[in-house]
């Protein structure tokens, strides 16, 4: 995970250093928050089961620039932890899981570039890897509905949030924001059994602190 965190901070870096030239307002920054994703279902003929991805931490990393005067955008990596879960019929189990989230998003600030406190709008996508880390069983409770797996699984991922910059100093920033990222069901890290189906919207609202260094 640090090794993902130092290299994609890294990138940013030397991205941003070269781009400087250029005149914009650059911001790198460091992210740190809690992920909720609300459940899906998973069912068949005669049962059904919730499914999803428990809460968990986020860290990550960002790079942007406000080139204009009220819109900016930027390149997110986050690291979400949480086991995938599967509850119903008094029974549960939960299996390792985490994901990777990898965005380009664009802000629509209320307030011109400069102010002090600038509340704003995101929106965007990308994709979004998740992983099954833990052990597989074949006598895994409500198997008849669904199996959780050791798999990694890509998605397309969309973004929607809010959220408000406030400057500490010339080159310190503060962020609160609040961010849902969309995706269809994961159908293969859950992988619905044999006549049952995985419905929903996969959901991941995730709010988050950052700190960031500006120029």
């Amino acid at each position: 995970m640090f090794k993902s965190l130092l290299c994609a901070a890294a990138m940013i870096a030397a991205t941003a250093t070269m781009a400087r030239a250029q005149g914009p307002e650059w911001e790198v920054g460091v992210i740190g928050g809690v992920g909720f994703s609300p459940d899906m279902t998973v069912k068949n003929a005669t049962s059904s089961a919730s499914t999803g991805v428990k809460t968990g931490a986020t860290v990550g990393v960002y790079g942007g620039e406000d080139s204009y005067r009220y819109w900016a955008g930027e390149a997110t990596y986050l690291y979400r932890t949480g086991d995938v879960k599967l509850e119903g019929s008094g029974k549960s189990v939960s299996f390792g899981a985490h994901t990777h989230l990898i965005t380009g998003d664009f802000l629509a600030h209320l307030r011109p570039r400069g102010a002090r406190i600038r509340p704003y709008f995101s929106f965007g996508g990308g994709i979004e890897v998740m992983v099954g880390t833990g052990q597989e069983s074949a006598t895994q409770p409500l198997g008849n509905l669904a199996a959780l797996t050791a798999t990694r699984e890509v998605l397309p991922v969309g973004e929607g949030g809010v959220g408000v910059k406030v400057q500490l100093s010339p080159h310190l920033r503060l962020r609160v924001q609040v961010r849902d990222y969309f995706s269809q069901a994961p159908n293969e890290v859950i992988a619905p059994a044999p006549g049952a189906s995985l419905s929903g919207i996969r959901q991941d609202i995730i709010g988050m602190v950052a700190v960031a260094y500006t120029w």
